[in-house]
């Protein structure tokens, strides 16, 4: 039986999270693997294997490694699903990661890290009741 932090397991988690919110689905598996270190993951077209970097996965403290995992795989997923703008993925995974595990989070603060400056600012804009528009 998977732990809550294993790789199969965040998964179904990711996939009921996106099914939840978009109502769309796909198959998918994950395989850990070493490659590139400034690479977390990535999708070959046409195939359903979510490859995530050993690399940068073996330096994440053991408390956050599923909340780690969650963001890499809901990226990497959201392309599955036919997202292939990178920007627009990003966003994505921040508003769903900010709904799940909140703005204090270590999920949080990676997903905010990834995420096109220019997002951030609108996004946050939002907060403060005054958003900006690129009119």
């Amino acid at each position: 039986m998977p732990t809550l932090d294993t790789p199969h397991s965040i998964l179904n988690e990711v996939i009921r999270d996106v099914l939840k919110r978009w109502g769309k689905s796909t198959r998918a598996e994950v395989q850990l693997m070493p490659f590139n270190p400034s690479i977390l993951g990535f999708v070959r077209a046409g195939q359903e294997t979510i490859y995530v970097n050993t690399v940068p996965l073996s330096g994440v403290n053991h408390d956050n490694l599923g909340q780690y995992l969650y963001v890499v795989i809901l990226h990497e997923y959201l392309h599955l699903l036919g997202v292939a703008d990178e920007r627009e993925v990003r966003r994505m995974t921040l508003e769903i990661v900010d709904e799940k595990f909140g703005e204090s989070s270590f999920a949080h603060n990676l997903s905010l890290n990834l995420a096109d400056p220019r997002d951030v600012m609108l996004m946050n804009s939002w907060k403060n009741g005054r958003p900006h528009t690129y009119m």
